[in-house]
């Protein structure tokens, strides 16, 4: 087929989905393009009717394998029947309730059996949620107001830290000083002015930078990246080692890397931070996000000491069902559950290599635990300017030919994750299709 005779596959998409177009066009009525950013691509979102262990089922009666599993929170799959059977107990006992149910306590428990440097932990309703209260604890306890954090981490959309989330390199400073970069529209002019910007993979320009600004840190705020800019452990070791030697706390953002392992990054590297943040997985599916560590730091909070130091609260903070489904998760997470899904996501990321070589792609799969992402670029990738250099071209063309194909991935191809509910068909379904969208690309 000549060059004029393909049909693209935005073309195709449009074909498929029409009742997906309609459905977008009512949310433009109402809300501002889409529910929430993270949903758009163009032409248009797919609509999800249901979802059931790794399908998604759109309103035109499309099937898709899921590979974005709701920004990498189901890692057991739609519906396990496990989280289920929780929610239903927990609605048969009240959804909400002015007080504790339990459920709250017994959740903590099985996060801090599971994860060492857990002595006490908090729940709350987001991963934002949790960064925000980790930082004013880390301030409060420190009397410091400064916090560092790496170029390209995520943790959130607040002041604090929606600062060189993906900053124009033009603006960005030297590679192994960076200057900080305000991400969001709407943030104040002195938003960046408590913020110190950090390299990944550069363990000698983290250490002089911390060591310039350590009377004015209250912490370093570390997110792994994993399966995204995948940081090699050795760092995240040196990072801790830094971090203790200049008397500056460090925040671990576990939120997406509790994926990684039972444990976390931190198990996986054998360190211990001051206070880690979570999200995603604890809850089941539902809304939530956590915080806690030490025990001296967490007990600013404690009502039961006299004047609470820092205040935490929120009407859905420790939602009940959200804990009882978070809490069926952690049950059904298991090592060889762990284990199964690393050696399948060992298998996509051969695979994918495997394509891309064979038709001479320059493109790259990287991964760690049970999340991946693609890049157009020939790596290695382990710095946010080592994404920012890839090609974006060929991405929304690649992601449209693998919804036309039944794969749903991240829209950006990046932060893609597999579930428990996956099998080896799944795994090298997904592999022919990319070659398939390559060849029709």
């Amino acid at each position: 087929m000549t060059t004029a005779q393909k049909t693209s596959p935005a073309s195709v998409y449009r074909s498929r989905t029409p009742a997906s177009h309609e459905a977008f066009k009512r949310t433009g009525e109402v809300m501002p393009g889409v529910a929430k950013g993270a949903y758009y691509y163009a032409p248009y979102p797919v609509t999800i009717a249901r979802a059931e262990g790794c399908h998604l089922y759109d309103v035109d009666g499309n099937r898709y394998v899921d590979f974005a599993n709701h920004h990498t929170t189901q890692i057991l799959g739609h519906n396990h029947p496990a989280v289920v059977r929780a929610v239903e107990r927990q609605l048969e006992q009240g959804i909400a309730v002015a007080g504790p149910m339990g459920t709250e306590t017994a959740l903590a428990e099985a996060l801090c059996r599971r994860v060492e440097s857990l002595e006490m932990i908090r729940f709350c309703n987001s991963g934002t949620e949790a960064t925000l209260h980790a930082i004013r604890l880390a301030r409060e306890y420190t009397g410091r107001h400064v916090i560092a954090k790496f170029e390209g981490g995520y943790h959130g959309s607040h002041d604090a830290v929606e600062i060189s989330t993906s900053p124009d390199l033009a603006k960005a400073g030297p590679a192994d000083r960076p200057v900080p970069v305000a991400s969001a529209g709407g943030m104040p002019p002195n938003a960046t002015d408590n913020v110190v910007i950090l390299p990944f993979d550069d363990e000698a320009a983290v250490e002089a930078i911390i060591e310039e600004k350590r009377d004015e840190l209250a912490a370093v705020i570390l997110d792994p990246k994993t399966g995204v800019i995948p940081q090699r452990l050795d760092f995240v070791k040196a990072v801790r080692e830094i971090t203790a030697k200049y008397g500056v706390l460090l925040i671990l953002d576990e939120i997406v890397g509790f994926r990684a392992s039972p444990g976390g990054v931190q198990s996986q590297c054998g360190i211990l931070p001051d206070l880690s943040t979570y999200g995603k997985i604890v809850g089941g599916g539902f809304p939530v996000g956590a915080f806690g560590g030490r025990r001296e730091l967490m007990s600013l909070l404690d009502p039961t000491q006299g004047k609470v130091r820092v205040f935490q609260s929120g009407s859905f903070s420790a939602h009940p069902v959200a804990m009882a489904a978070g809490h069926a998760m952690l049950e059904v997470l298991t090592p060889d559950v762990y284990e199964r899904m690393d050696r399948l996501t060992d298998r996509l990321v051969d695979g994918l290599e495997g394509v891309f070589t064979r038709t001479g792609t320059v493109a790259t799969a990287v991964a760690s635990g049970s999340t991946f992402s693609i890049y157009f670029t020939r790596g290695p990738v382990r710095t946010y300017r080592a994404v920012a250099a890839a090609d974006k071209g060929p991405v929304s063309d690649i992601y449209l030919s693998l919804l036309n194909r039944g794969y749903y991935l991240s829209n950006g191809l990046a932060m893609n994750c597999l579930s428990a509910a996956m099998n080896e068909s799944h795994i090298d379904g997904l592999v022919a299709a990319m070659a398939e969208a390559l060849e029709e690309n």
